[in-house]
């Protein structure tokens, strides 16, 4: 029994490690080629995995798209949740929430200036591109959200409509990612997100 346990969970570490692989190889590929439209068979090729492996993982080149956005989204969240659990101040947080952001754009930049231009196009890779960014922007911005009311009841910022500081928090953290995306040197991301955080307070804080 033991040694089929091992053998299940060795075998769920290779399908994650080969999902991963595609994963990482399709985010490459599209942004190398500026389009979504790269097929199956090319990941698969440049991934080292047969044809029929990706669509183990992935029914379409729209699911995989998403699963590409999906990932860097979810590495974002376990990058900063150490911060969020160790520091109660909600500057720091912040600083770190973006940070993190911006280490996700370092990781590919090429394939989230795809992404940007992708997500308002009439194609379905545009509109899996879109649906699945609406998504993650909505996760961010509660994110947000939660930063600034903790902040309004520390007397840190303005109380003001939690959405429109939201929004209007969330319009420069998309600036600098914006930005940083077309820099071929950029800033160290911590400089950057700490000079945000600063413009940031320098607008809505007390």
């Amino acid at each position: 029994m033991a040694h089929r346990k091992a053998a299940d969970n060795l075998k769920e570490v290779i399908r994650d490690f080969r999902r991963d692989q595609v994963i990482e190889v399709a985010r490459r590929l599209f942004g190398e080629r500026g389009t979504t439209d790269v097929s199956m068979d090319e990941i698969a090729a440049e991934a080292g995995v047969a044809r029929s492996t990706v669509y183990v993982y992935f029914a379409n080149r729209d699911e995989l798209l998403r699963a590409c956005l999906k990932g860097m989204h979810d590495q974002l969240l376990d990058e900063i949740a150490v911060t969020w659990e160790q520091d109660a101040d909600p500057i720091p947080r912040l600083e770190r929430l973006i940070e993190g952001m911006l280490e996700r754009i370092d990781d590919d930049p090429a394939f989230f200036r795809l992404a940007l231009v992708a997500q308002g196009a009439m194609t379905q890779g545009g509109e899996a591109v879109g649906s699945e960014l609406a998504q993650i922007g909505l996760s961010i911005a509660r994110l947000i959200s939660d930063l600034y009311v903790e902040g309004v009841a520390l007397g840190i910022f303005r109380d003001i409509d939690p959405d429109r500081a939201t929004a209007l928090i969330g319009q420069q953290i998309y600036g600098a990612m914006s930005v940083r995306a077309g820099e071929p040197l950029p800033e160290p991301a911590a400089a950057v997100a700490a000079a945000t955080c600063a413009f940031i307070l320098h607008g809505l804080g007390t």
